[in-house]
């Protein structure tokens, strides 16, 4: 368990890290130097512009133009915002001048005019510098706009170029030769680049250095493997792992089987284009058509292998029957290793005849479509009922997937239906001749599935690591979280993370289908930097980092307030209330601190933030007295202390300890285990009685009657004595007697003594009753029974009997 002095060097660090505010000024760039990059900017996209003529040229280099543009994009964003928050500054600077004199009024002095008009000048420029920086942002995106148009055009007359017809006699004549004579090109390829390479003196040389660290790699990459799978990979022996016993099996599967070896194709890919330096054409086709398929092929075995575990059928992290999940396995392994070879001959197809490529891809779409069509079936995904899942993982979803099995669910349907139009789609765009099509739809199709399987993979992961974290009681009590904030923290952390899976899965999913990347997370940053609605841009970044600003504010000043609670004030001499009033108002100081600087970082200005608090005071006036009141009683209490935590009071029927004074209300838990919410106005505005405000001793009395005839000084005597035998009776003040009256029936006589705890005074006085009546018995002390004398009045017919008598 880490230690106190670690936790506070921890928490300082942090504080300072996120809070210390920026050391450093920026200074405004000169006028000279913002026209210079304007008109930089300008030409550079008048010269994209006129490219846009040859949509050829366009298309070929649509990446270099692209990132040239997105740089324009943010240097523009940067001068914008940069001139924006210049133009505010100054403006600052021109209030605090005050008002231009009116015309009746006598002129300012000529240092504060002259001061007044360069402010002025300098506003108007900044505010000129951010209208055109904002003016190349939107020509940027009208170029960005027109480019993707361009690109997707030009897609689609790819998709729709028709090669020979499969089915033709010439087609099938010619595909024979064609094979051979592509595979023969395959083969030649190598040893055409090594009979170039062997002419450059470099290139021998790190030929065989390439050479031998790829055999290092290999070597290390297989040893790797081999202490993965013993140390934390699937155990035989286990005959009922718990579910992350098992997601801990699978993902090292998955990282043994997938992720190494396609991180050595990966490094050799990297290695071979660096080193030999490969310029485009037949040799870097080969490598990267090698590595993209390797990559498919590895991912489609490792991946279902990893998930359904069809050797070991407790092992599985997925609801899937084992006989279904052999199946799944192999069909999935077989479509993947049949679209891997499909994406090598797409690189590496250059230069084939296009009657082999209709021929090939007939073949390849139609094995395809059958797999695929066979894995829609929905006998092989109906859910195991015999599978047992994690405490906290899949429960719910397992039940809603049987659920929407078993009412055949609409989502489920409509997901087949779409796969299924998009095979046949693919398949008969194929048989037509459409080979650029076909490999489309089914290049789209595939990669998406197996992005959705590793994105379950890793959401599963993701979901039972959080778990385990929340789970663990030194994480929770470093949060200071009660089980309830436990289970919000784990409920908004996972899904945290799954958002970030949907997101990062839709954009790849996108990707797949040929969005490119670059697109949709320039879609994104412009969606999040600024969306403008009524003339005003909204920044969701700048929402969320406030936001984020906010949450680590709070959580640092909490870890503060805890340091403060349980390490730094349990060593000085105050007392329990004093210390919980020093901590709460370090919390509500923490609150007030991540309002202003979540403000800042949305750029709010505290002018504005003044004219809020102004219309709120007029809303504190008409409706919220109350939560006004109740706020400024509650720092009363705080500062004043009247009434601290742990107290015992009354105020009117309620009676209890203090548990919270929070800033609208006090938390009182009474002896019936009740927690009753008491507004702070109340009190501080009537009367309670605080019962340990000075100390925690309490007088205890207890009212006794003996019968007429006692001796006084036995009865004075036995009482003092029973309030000896009791063990929380004090000894000072001193236990004392009095004899009150002569009653009716009885000598009243009142035993007055002090308990240490005023909390156990009615079971003390309990105590005191039990030990008075077994020493009174002893003592022969009688206890009387009230007396009443009672008279009957007598009937007029008695009284007549009387007389005669």
């Amino acid at each position: 368990m880490t230690s106190k002095p670690v936790q506070l060097l921890t928490f300082l660090f942090l504080a300072i890290f996120f809070l210390a505010p920026a050391a450093f000024a920026t200074t405004a760039d000169p006028s000279w130097k913002f026209n210079r990059s304007f008109s930089n900017w300008t030409s550079e996209l008048n010269a994209i512009e006129t490219r846009f003529d040859d949509p050829d040229h366009i298309t070929e280099n649509a990446q270099v133009y692209r990132t040239k543009l997105l740089e324009i994009r943010l240097s523009a964003n940067n001068a914008r915002d940069q001139a924006n928050e210049f133009a505010t500054a100054t403006q600052d600077l021109l209030n605090a001048l005050g008002a231009r004199p009116a015309d009746d009024e006598p002129e300012e002095a000529a240092n504060v005019a002259e001061k007044r008009q360069r402010l002025e000048a300098e506003i108007a420029d900044f505010r000129g510098r951010a209208a055109q920086s904002q003016l190349i942002v939107r020509r940027v995106d009208t170029l960005m706009a027109g480019l993707t148009a361009i690109e997707q055009g030009q897609a689609v007359r790819t998709l729709l170029t028709r090669n020979p017809s499969p089915l033709a006699p010439s087609t099938l004549a010619e595909a024979p030769v064609a094979a051979w004579v592509y595979i023969v090109d395959i083969g030649t390829t190598p040893i055409t680049w090594w009979q170039d390479a062997t002419t450059d003196e470099r290139e021998k040389l790190t030929a065989p250095i390439i050479l031998f660290s790829t055999l290092l790699l290999v070597i290390g990459a297989l040893g790797s493997r081999r202490v993965l799978i013993r140390w934390v990979g699937r155990d035989e022996s286990i005959e009922a792992p718990s579910y992350t016993r098992r997601l801990l099996g699978a993902s090292t599967e998955a990282l043994a089987n997938g992720m190494l070896p396609a991180l050595l194709a990966a490094v050799l890919w990297l290695s071979t284009n660096r080193a030999l330096d490969l310029e485009p054409g037949a040799a870097l086709n080969l490598v990267n058509g090698l590595v993209a398929s390797s990559l498919i092929i590895i991912a489609a075995l490792s991946l279902p292998r990893a998930a359904l575990s069809p050797a070991l059928p407790n092992w599985r992290v997925a609801p899937i029957k084992p006989e279904y999940a052999r199946r799944l396995t192999s069909r999935i392994g077989a479509l993947g290793t049949l679209f891997g070879i499909e994406v090598f001959i797409s690189f590496t197809s250059a230069n084939a005849s296009p009657a082999f490529l209709s021929v090939y891809s007939v073949v390849i779409t139609s094995l395809e479509a059958i797999l695929i069509l066979g894995l829609l079936r929905p006998a092989l995904w109906q859910a195991d009922p015999d599978w047992q899942p994690g405490q906290h993982h899949f429960t719910a979803a397992t039940i809603k997937t049987e659920e929407s099995h078993q009412k055949g669910g609409l989502a489920w349907q409509a997901l087949r239906f779409t796969i299924a139009v998009i095979v046949l789609a693919g398949t008969l765009a194929a048989w037509i001749g459409y080979t650029a099509l076909a490999n489309y739809l089914f290049a789209g199709l595939i990669t998406s599935a197996l992005i959705v399987g590793a994105l379950f993979l890793l959401r599963a992961l993701f979901e039972e690591w959080a778990n385990i974290l929340m789970a663990r009681n030194q994480v929770v009590d470093w949060l200071n979280l009660s089980e309830a904030g436990r289970a919000t923290v784990q409920f908004w952390l996972i899904g945290l993370l799954e958002v970030l899976v949907y997101i990062s899965g839709a954009a790849l999913i996108g990707a797949a289908w040929g969005v490119p990347l670059k697109d949709i997370w320039t879609l994104i940053y412009n969606l999040l930097t600024s969306i403008s609605v009524g003339g005003v841009t909204i920044s969701i970044a700048d929402i969320v980092e406030a936001i984020i600003v906010f949450a680590v504010t709070l959580i640092l000043f909490r870890l503060g307030k805890q340091l403060l609670r349980n390490t730094i004030l349990p060593q000085t001499r105050m007392d329990a209330g004093a210390q919980y009033s020093i901590a709460a108002i370090f919390g509500y100081v923490g609150i007030v601190t991540a309002v202003i600087l979540s403000a800042t970082a949305l750029g709010i200005d505290f002018q504005n933030l003044i004219i809020i608090a102004g219309a709120l005071s007029v809303g504190i006036g008409f409706g919220l007295q109350n939560i006004a009141n109740n706020f400024i009683s509650g720092l009363i209490l705080l500062f004043e202390r009247p009434i601290k935590v742990g107290d015992l009071i009354e105020i009117g029927d309620t009676l209890g300890h203090v548990t919270h004074i929070n800033v609208r209300r006090t938390e009182v838990e009474t002896f019936q285990r009740a927690e009753v919410m008491i507004p702070n106005s109340e009190l501080v505005a009537t009367s309670v009685i605080n019962w340990t405000h000075s100390d925690r001793n309490a007088r205890v009395e207890i009212n006794v009657g003996v019968a007429y005839g006692s001796n006084t000084e036995l009865v004075r005597a036995t009482l003092l004595k029973a309030a000896a035998k009791v063990d929380r009776i004090v000894n000072w003040p001193m236990p004392d007697v009095l004899f009150l009256d002569f009653g009716d029936s009885s000598l009243n006589f009142q035993l007055r003594c002090f308990t240490s705890d005023v909390s156990s005074r009615i079971s003390t006085a309990s105590a005191l009753r039990f030990e008075i009546d077994r020493l009174f018995r002893e003592a022969g002390i009688e206890i009387p029974f009230p007396q009443r004398v009672l008279h009957m009045a007598s009937s007029p017919q008695d009284d007549n009997q009387g007389k005669s008598e």
